[in-house]
């Protein structure tokens, strides 16, 4: 039976903490203690990444009023095998999620699937980012994963309101030309929807060829942004960019130190 863990965070728009943390399997879970209004859970697993077989399974809830980051210890290092890892976030009336794990490294001969699944109810408010790469690219592995499959839904007020699929398998080095990294970012919410219309109206059309593309489309009352870039570090950076604000509105900087 796959075991699953849980976090309940509770607070108000002052200050939120971590009410009940519980770990499974090789699924770690860290609180640090940061200023700030949110609460933390810092995801880690025992054995440094997914091996053949893992199946891991977080749910997380914030309760009404709180705000919570939910992050990673560094880099999730997919390796040869099949495994899969499952997120659930329910988030309650004024509440916050702020979801930023780091990049996904598939290895060689990979077969990773992932779904991460947000309810928020009326008046919740979320902020995303999922980054994908190449992988191993200083090794020779550059796309070299048998395959990717992440799934993105997310419902508002009951109603499913996203549901974004990526499927990466075949010759994904040829199709993916120059580009070797991959990132979804969702802003959505009355915390965050006024940024989202602000980062859609700065979009560019880019130019043929460009190191770096950024798209986006409305969503409900936010927005859904799609990168992709030749560096991981211009991915990551790019997506920083686009939540950045937000998080910072929120009272939580994700990429500063963690402890």
């Amino acid at each position: 039976m796959r075991e699953v863990a849980t976090v309940v965070v509770r607070g108000d728009a002052e200050r939120s903490a971590v009410h009940r943390a519980r770990p499974a399997g090789p699924l770690r879970l860290l609180c640090p203690r940061r200023p700030g209004r949110a609460a933390w859970v810092v995801a880690g697993n025992l054995g440094g990444g997914l091996v053949d077989g893992d199946d891991l399974a977080l749910e997380v809830t914030v309760d009404r009023g709180a705000t919570c980051v939910v992050t990673t210890q560094a880099s999730t290092k997919v390796y040869r095998g099949q495994t899969r890892q499952r997120t659930a976030v329910r988030v309650d009336e004024a509440g916050t999620a702020i979801i930023v794990p780091d990049p996904v490294v598939p290895f060689r001969g990979a077969r990773f699937a992932q779904l991460t699944s947000v309810e928020l109810a009326a008046g919740a408010s979320l902020v995303l980012v999922d980054t994908v790469t190449a992988g191993r690219v200083a090794h020779g592995e550059r796309w070299s994963a048998a395959r990717i499959d992440t799934a993105l839904d997310i419902a508002m007020a009951g109603e499913l309101r996203l549901c974004d699929r990526l499927v990466l398998d075949g010759d994904v080095a040829a199709r993916m030309r120059r580009f070797d990294a991959l990132a979804t970012c969702v802003l959505v919410g009355p915390r965050a929807a006024d940024l989202a219309a602000a980062e859609l109206a700065r979009l560019e059309r880019p130019a043929p060829g460009a190191a770096l593309v950024v798209a986006g489309s409305r969503f409900a009352d936010g927005a859904v942004f799609r990168i992709a870039g030749e560096r991981v570090e211009q991915v990551t950076a790019a997506a920083r960019a686009l939540v950045g604000e937000a998080c910072r509105r929120l009272g939580a900087l994700p990429w500063q130190r963690r402890w």
